[in-house]
């Protein structure tokens, strides 16, 4: 099974329908020529009944005037009717129940209404997932239903997904939008498709025979680092004599195993050899504050950026969301670059620092959040001209599995197909990240900026850090939005990785202390809240999608404004300004001074004054995410560590 769908298509849609033929390749899909090889078929009347079903293969039935797969229909509780005129009809979701489809198959629809050929009676094993609407409240008849058994996920629809006729032929004064038919297929080929196999962790993968995670050098290693973390200080120093000799026994360990490693990573030889020396230097100047600058500046994997290049990385560092002492961390990762990723990054999405990595094995230091590897982390005596910096989306794309799903099943979320396909393949999350963190980290650089706007051993007001996280989040949708168009496959999952990550995991994660990650996903939720895309209604939310990305784009535009303006705004007023951006959405604590700004703030004082004025959770959460965190707090609290 491929990462996206195979899909055969019968010939009246395949040469037929070129519009939806090309909107389904667009977003991954790759036709194949023979039902027999495709992970998702796709039937038509008189199609041969034994060609549609095979073993582990899904199914889309769309029914119309001829029959067709009717045995294959009931056998899982579904009967066809036809209608005597058949006629365009709007179609709605089937209400919400434990007898109807938890996956949204009207996403991205626009104003659906199709020309329906026939009702369906559905009962169990099958569920309703889709309707006419009805008049005078009351609901209308069925036009598809969905089955999950037998090793088989199959759809069977009532409508016209090819239907491009008549576009100046209003129902109700709506007029159809020619799209709908290619979104409606697009979700039900999904829905269909065979999940993916669970994940397996990278550290149960890395150990096979061979694999350099169960290299004796390495769990030697491993075990060394381990041992010497409680002999250090916060400094990384071993400031106890009595401890240095076993110090001295435990680097000694380590720079013997990393020898015996070296012949694994010859394209590593340089900084292993230097990493060596270092640790020798370290302990002949008495094990103080370690100096491990010679061997980072000879570490560049900026350079390999080879998909499956293994690494080893041995520093005394912090780790961020993680220990922020300096101690001797060991890490096996290997380098995720799919090739979709190097071609944008030789095109016009260059970022030549970026690494995108994934663990193989680790020490204690990264069993916890911390997702990226920063060469500033480590312990040196002066600050080299950085460039490369890691980032972990084997964990990135786990903690977001975990919690949005249990976000999604919390509030009752109905995902549309290709967002749970997304939640259900590890190494799809993957790919997506990587796309998502390349624009990202690029952005921090680019734009009309204030001066550092990363605000770098600069204090000032977190909400400040969330408004330059989020706009670099922001400007990576907007261009995902851009990629959609051009039909990369991946970049409609870079919409939902932004909006799903920010407003479920980033909302909730981490304390109440200056959390601007946290803050910054308050800011998306609810600023998608008072533009009415999302919607909180009966204890269920639901996303308006196709009017998600003109939202999600005002608010990059908003920042982006805010930013172009600050140039011309002394910091003060550009923070006072950034202020009031935030909470024109969302609703400062009730003891907030810089609520009440000028009859509060000490504006006539230096700027640390400001700053000091801010409440460690200024914007505090909302009823809902007050919910929401004791509901999934735990799921929340066990990704730390997880890498699938």
């Amino acid at each position: 099974m491929t990462l996206f769908p195979t899909v055969y298509l019968p010939e009246p849609l395949r040469v037929g329908a070129p519009a939806l033929r090309d909107h389904l390749v667009s977003h991954g899909l790759s036709l194949v020529d023979r039902p027999g090889v495709a992970d998702v078929v796709v039937a038509i009347g008189g199609a041969d009944e034994s060609a549609v079903r095979r073993e582990g293969a899904g199914v889309v039935v769309l029914v119309g005037a001829q029959p067709v797969a009717e045995g294959l229909l009931a056998a899982r509780g579904i009967m066809t009717r036809p209608q005597e005129h058949p006629a365009r009809r709007r179609i709605v979701p089937v209400e919400p129940g434990p007898a109807t489809s938890a996956e949204d198959l009207l996403a991205w629809t626009t104003t659906p209404t199709l020309p329906v050929s026939a009702d369906l009676a559905v009962s169990l094993p099958a569920v309703a997932a889709l309707r006419q609407a009805g008049r005078a409240g009351q609901p209308g008849p069925v036009v598809a239903a969905v089955a999950d058994d037998d090793g088989c996920r199959l759809v069977a629809l009532t409508v016209d997904v090819s239907d491009a006729a008549h576009p100046d032929e209003p129902l109700d004064g709506v007029l159809p939008d020619l799209s709908t038919g290619a979104e409606l297929l697009l979700n039900a080929i999904f829905w269909a498709a065979p999940r993916p196999a669970p994940a397996v962790p990278a550290t149960a993968t890395a150990t096979g025979t061979g694999a350099i995670a169960a290299d004796p050098a390495w769990l030697r290693l491993k075990e060394a680092v381990t041992a010497l973390q409680p002999l250090q200080a916060p400094d990384g120093s071993v400031p106890d004599p009595r401890h240095h000799a076993h110090a001295q026994m435990l680097v000694e360990t380590i720079c013997t195993a990393t020898a015996e490693l070296a012949p694994r990573l010859p394209h590593d030889a340089d900084y292993l050899d230097g990493l060596v020396k270092d640790f020798h230097r370290w302990c002949d100047l008495g094990l103080g504050v370690p100096d491990f600058l010679d061997s980072l500046t000879a570490f560049h994997p900026e350079l390999q950026r080879t998909d499956g290049l293994d690494h080893l990385v041995v520093f005394p560092m912090y780790t961020q969301n993680g220990s922020t002492e300096r101690k001797v961390e060991a890490v096996l990762l290997r380098v995720f670059w799919p090739e979709f990723v190097a071609d944008l990054e030789a095109g016009g999405y260059s970022n030549p620092m970026f690494v995108p990595i994934t663990f193989l094995d680790f020490t204690a230091g990264y069993d916890t959040n911390s997702a990226v590897l920063f060469p500033e982390t480590v312990a040196m005596r002066e600050i080299p001209r950085f460039t490369w910096g890691g980032i972990f989306a084997d964990r990135e794309a786990a903690r977001f599995r975990r919690v949005v799903r249990a976000a999604a099943d919390t509030t009752r979320l109905a995902l549309p197909p290709d967002a749970a396909r997304l939640l259900a393949d590890q190494t799809l999350a993957q790919e997506t990240f990587v796309l998502w963190d390349l624009i990202h980290d690029r952005t921090h650089m680019r734009g009309d900026l204030p001066f550092d706007p990363f605000m770098i051993k600069q204090r000032m007001p977190y909400f400040l850090y969330s408004l330059e996280e989020l706009r670099c989040d922001l400007t990576a949708f907007r261009e995902a939005v851009t990629l959609e168009a051009e039909g990369v496959p991946h970049a409609r999952l870079v919409q939902y990785a932004v909006i799903f990550d920010r407003i479920f995991r980033f909302a909730v994660s981490g304390s109440r202390v200056r959390n601007y990650d946290g803050l910054g996903g308050q800011l998306l939720f609810a600023w998608l809240h008072q533009h009415h895309v999302l919607h909180w209604t009966d204890s269920r939310l639901t996303i308006d999608w196709p009017d998600v990305p003109a939202a999600v784009i005002a608010l990059g535009d908003e920042i982006d404004t805010l930013y172009w303006r600050s140039i011309d705004r002394p910091k003060v007023a550009h923070w006072l300004a950034a202020y009031a951006l935030v909470a024109g959405t969302l609703t400062p604590h009730p003891a907030s001074a810089w609520a009440r700004a000028g009859e509060a703030l000490p504006l006539d004082g230096p700027p640390k004054g400001l700053t000091d004025a801010v409440l460690p959770d200024e914007f505090p959460l909302s009823m809902f995410y007050e919910a929401l965190a004791r509901k999934i707090g735990d799921v929340v609290a066990s990704t730390s560590g997880i890498t699938a």
